[in-house]
Formats: C-alpha cells, sequence, structure tokens
C-alpha cells in the first residue's frame, strides 16, 4: 500500500512586527506551529504492509518495518537553502500513550515560512546527520531481536520528492542506507542455551564514517571521513548478555539488524561471538564470503547456522583474576576457568594439578569402614548425580554432612581433606564466603569442566555402578589431548587414565567418580561408582572464586 506524506499549509494570523525578541521567543515556544508549514504522513488505510516512510525498524521476519521515534526530523531543500524542520508531533504522540509508546507510524513535521513551488526536496539523515552529511556508525547496538530502534541513531537515511497536491504536498519517504538482518542459529548441541553477544562484519570498501549526502542520496563515490572497513553490532536482550543462540532460526529470539551503505563488496567477512553456555567465556567464529551486494533501500536477509566457535581456554590467577595465557603478564596461574565470574554469578575453576599422585590415591571417606553414610542425602539416580554443582556444600558446609561436622577438616575422610589442603604452586591470594577454597567437586561439576574442555562428541546417558558386571551401556567420548593441554600448556600435569572421586554418595557402599580411558581406540570417559572406604581413587580439587 502507498504510503503519502502530506504538506499543509497552515494558516496564521499576521504578527505585530512591533515587538521585542523576548515577546517573539515566548510566542514561538508557546505555539512551534505558528507561522509554519506542515510537512505531514498519512496512511489512506489501515497498513497491513511494512511502510516505506518511517525512519526506525522493526524486522517482520521478512522485511524490516520502519516508525518514527522522539527527536527525528526532516531538512528541506528550498533551492536556495537545506533547512531544518523546528517541530514535530512525534512528543505529543509519545506522551498520549501515557509512557507505553516508543514509536509512532506517522508523524508532522512543521517548518517555518510558507511554501509555493510545484514541489520540493525533503532529505533525512538520521538523528545524528546534518543537512549534507550521514554518519553510518562502526558500533551498533541492538536492545531486543525483531526492534531494530536503533537505526535512526545508527545512519539511516532517505530522501523525498514532495509534489504539490491542491492545497498540500505529499511524498514517500525512499530509504538510502541498506540493511542486513541476521537470524543466527545452532546445529552443535554444545552451543545450546548460549548468548550470540555481537556479531562484526568486515568488508573491502567503507562500511561506517560520515559520508556525504545529497538530494540522490549517500554518495559512495567519496571516501567517507572517519572511514571503518568494519561495523561490530552489540546485542543486549532482555538480561544484557546478548541475544539466543537457538537449534533453528527464529526471527523472535535473535533477528539483529545492521545499517550500512549500499554497495558491492568483494570480500565480506562475518564474525559470531558467542558467550558459551557453561562458561560464560566469549568464543568466536568468523565465516568468510565474496561478492556480496546490498542496495539502497533493501533488506538483506540471512540465517546462518553458527558452528565451530573457538573458545580459548582462561586461566585463574592467584590473584583472582582472570585471563588467556597470553594476558598473565606477571600473573600465576592456579586453575583452569570452567565458569567465569558474572555479577550474579561466582566462578568455579579446576586445580591445574592432582591433589593426590599415584602412590598416594585415597579412599573417598573413612578407610576400612562399610558401610558408612557421611552426606545428608545419597542418590541411585544419574540425572540427580548430574545435577548436583555444590561439591562445595559436601565438603565445607557442616548442613551437607550427617554428624554436622566440616569434611574438610576432618583427615579421616580422604577424598574431602586432600581436596581441601590442596596446595596449589601459589596458593591463592582471595577469600571471602565461598571463594578461594579447594574443594571436592560434585559429579555435575566434573560434567562441566569436560564438555567444555574436552571437546565431548558424546556425553554419557547412564552411570556404571562399581561390581556390575558389564560397562555402561554409553560411554563419553572426548579429546584426551585437548582436554589436558589445558593444564600442561603452564605448568600443570595431565589427568590420570584412571578414577576421579566426587563428592556425590550413591549409597551406603559407594561414592560417585569420573573414569579416563585415554587409549587410542578408545579416548573415552564414563561416569560411574566405586567403594569408597579403601584407597582407590585420584583426587583433582575445584575452587571459586
Amino acid at each position: 500500500m502507498k504510503k503519502a506524506m502530506t504538506f499543509l499549509f497552515l494558516l496564521s494570523a499576521l504578527l505585530s512586527t512591533a515587538g521585542c525578541a523576548s515577546d517573539d521567543a515566548a510566542q514561538d515556544k508557546d505555539n512551534p506551529t505558528a507561522g509554519a508549514t506542515a510537512f505531514t504522513m498519512v496512511d489512506e488505510a489501515p497498513a497491513p504492509q511494512p511502510a516505506k516512510s518511517r525512519t526506525a525498524g522493526e524486522y517482520t521476519g521478512s522485511k524490516v518495518k520502519f516508525y518514527w521515534t522522539e527527536n527525528d526530523h526532516l531538512w528541506l531543500n528550498t533551492g536556495s537553502d537545506v533547512i531544518e524542520s523546528h517541530h514535530s508531533d512525534i512528543g505529543d504522540q509519545l506522551a498520549a500513550g501515557g509512557g507505553t509508546l516508543t514509536k509512532v507510524p506517522t508523524a508532522t513535521f512543521y517548518f517555518h515560512g510558507t511554501y509555493t513551488d510545484p514541489s520540493y526536496i525533503l532529505r533525512y539523515t538520521g538523528k545524528n546527520g546534518t543537512k549534507d552529511k550521514v554518519t553510518i556508525a562502526a558500533v551498533q547496538t541492538q536492545k531486543l531481536p525483531l526492534e531494530a530502534t536503533q537505526i535512526g541513531e545508527c545512519g539511516d537515511c532517505g530522501v523525498a520528492t514532495a509534489t504539490k497536491n491542491g492545497d498540500h504536498y505529499d511524498f514517500t519517504l525512499r530509504h538510502k542506507a541498506a540493511y542486513f538482518t541476521l537470524t543466527p542459529f545452532s546445529s552443535d548441541s554444545k552451543l545450546a542455551g548460549g548468548k550470540l553477544s555481537k556479531i562484526k562484519i568486515t568488508a573491502d570498501k567503507p562500511l561506517a564514517g560520515t559520508f556525504n549526502f545529497g538530494d540522490a542520496g549517500l554518495d559512495i563515490a567519496t571516501a567517507p571521513a572517519g572511514p571503518s572497513q568494519s561495523i561490530t553490532l552489540n546485542l543486549q536482550g532482555t538480561d544484557g548478555t546478548g541475544f539466543t543462540l537457538p537449534a533453528t532460526a527464529t526471527p523472535a529470539d535473535n533477528s539483529a539488524t545492521f545499517v550500512l551503505p549500499p554497495n558491492t563488496y568483494n570480500t565480506f567477512d562475518i564474525e559470531y561471538t558467542v558467550t558459551h553456555p557453561i562458561s560464560h567465556v566469549p568464543g568466536t567464529v568468523t565465516v568468510n564470503y565474496t561478492a556480496k551486494d546490498f542496495h539502497a533501500g533493501a533488506n538483506k536477509k540471512f540465517a546462518p547456522d553458527v558452528k565451530d566457535v573457538v573458545f580459548p581456554v582462561r586461566y585463574l590467577f592467584s590473584d583472582g583474576t582472570t585471563g588467556a595465557l597470553a594476558e598473565a603478564g606477571g600473573r600465576t596461574p592456579i586453575g583452569v576457568v570452567v565458569i567465569e565470574k558474572t555479577a550474579g554469578t561466582e566462578g568455579t575453576a579446576i586445580a591445574l594439578t592432582d591433589a593426590t599422585t599415584p602412590a598416594t590415591h585415597q579412599a573417598w571417606g573413612k578407610l576400612g569402614v562399610s558401610p558408612q553414610l557421611l552426606n545428608t542425602t545419597q542418590s541411585t539416580d544419574f540425572n540427580t548425580q548430574l545435577a548436583d554443582i555444590d561439591g562445595y556444600h559436601w565438603t565445607y558446609d557442616a548442613s551437607g554432612s550427617q554428624d554436622g561436622t566440616v569434611k574438610a577438616n576432618n583427615s579421616t575422610l580422604g577424598s574431602f581433606y586432600t581436596a581441601a589442603n590442596y596446595n596449589s604452586t601459589t596458593p591463592p591470594a582471595f577469600s571471602g564466603e565461598r571463594l578461594g577454597k579447594w574443594y571436592l567437586p560434585s559429579l555435575g561439576e566434573w560434567a562441566k569442566a569436560l564438555k567444555l574442555l574436552a571437546k565431548v562428541t558424546y556425553f554419557p546417558t547412564t552411570m556404571e555402578e562399581y561390581g556390575g558386571s558389564s560397562l555402561p551401556t554409553t560411554r563419553g567420548k572426548f579429546d584426551w589431548t585437548t582436554l589436558n593441554t589445558a593444564f600442561t600448556a603452564v605448568g600443570g600435569t595431565a589427568l590420570e587414565d584412571y578414577w576421579y572421586w566426587a563428592s556425590g554418595e550413591y549409597n551406603g557402599q559407594q561414592a560417585t567418580v569420573v573414569c579416563f580411558d585415554r587409549s587410542p581406540a578408545n579416548n573415552i570417559f564414563t561416569f560411574g561408582t566405586d567403594e569408597k572406604n579403601y584407597i582407590g581413587c585420584c583426587v583433582r580439587a575445584f575452587i571459586h572464586f
């Protein structure tokens, strides 16, 4: 449906030329439309299709629908000058919405003076543009999927010919920027629950900068001022951490829209930054393309499958900070980050070396005592054990022990005491509440560490009970070299090809373990149980920061 803009003459009473400047200013403030001509957008009928004459974006799943937002303005080429509209009714419409509106479908813009030519050229140069300049931002930010309300601040622009029609002028804004909407998804199950925090596009020609702008639109033949050959689109989402990365392309979850100059780009690279669903650490993957065309006023749609994201290993340093190995400086690594600390979540790391040696393997609980129940709860259900991600509780909280004591302080409880008294090369120099104390990890925490660090290609769905007649029906597949390089790269030691205790209690005789088999033909790991009353397993401690 055609969207029209109406340019109406406002009849105004003649004002006396005798009067002081302050009186004129006060009158303009009280009645900003006095002595002005209005350019008004009108709809001929309710619009079932996206309008072509608005300046804030909303992605409908197929195209960008435009709206007006506060502080939008137009420029009028009078033939002798290009003047700015001095008032619009956008603010009044938003106020009438009682604070619920952020955008409107129609608007009226006012220009001082009376105009009589058969036609005029109008320009829209965005919120940050001038009469002959448009700035396409090198850093753009979108708050929510579908809601591309940022485009007016990031370089959206357009022109229109206002044609006299009786006592008014009609025009339809023709957008002169190009638009690029992506709805990324991932078929990689390991990224399920991850967040897409930003997308960066890079090309062989300027994508951002301050471009000359005239009645024909953007001048892409002339190099812009402050050019950049890349644009980064930051994605916030409802919680400020990014957009969801779903398993199928879903515009409502993560549609993201760029504003960029229309052009043909010989090289065009897209870099996706994804926050890992377990560690919260960002990783990236870049995909390279050639010969990509973007046309003025058109929205190019793209639904890429984001795979092969590289997540750099991050280390916990002795002062409680984290970073990649290259960022260590003078800091000493003491652990590998499993979960990065956020504003509302404590961080978790796994120690660089075992707390035991092959000669000092430990019993889970009291040596030679059977049966024994130490934790306040036990479970033979695999999913229940896997959901436990609080080994600290079983190690340090008296409320986690049947006898109301702290296992970390009891030298007769081998695995707990050994984990709590693990000393890294440089002891932690941070503390507070649950922070800075080594503890025996739960089975769920072991699972998170393996998913993050071991390139797991298959994850077990059952648990092997000690003394059973056969191995578990599902064994985890992983990359032993990748897992242990995280430790050995900073002077740590590889995990043993053996059993490691976890803090969960199975029953009176057994406790939970993770077992590694790194033989070339296998590279498997299993979750299971072992007899807790005799020396049999390794201990590798975890820590919160």
